[in-house]
């Protein structure tokens, strides 16, 4: 059976095709999410919020 992929693992694939992305509430439109529950869940998976991801996205 396949596994659903997780919406942190759903964002950072996005993160890495779309990289003009205006902001972390675009991203997660963009994903069918909840700000504020895919921004937990990276806090909890990877210590980092979303809007951080973002930023670093931006600079690099």
């Amino acid at each position: 059976m396949k596994k659903k992929a997780s919406a942190t693992d759903r964002l950072f694939r996005l993160l890495e095709t779309e990289r003009t992305l205006s902001d972390f509430p675009a991203a997660c439109r963009r994903l069918h999410v909840v700000p504020g529950e895919l921004n937990e869940s990276l806090l909890r998976e990877v210590g980092i919020s979303g809007e951080e991801i973002i930023l670093r996205q931006r600079v690099e």
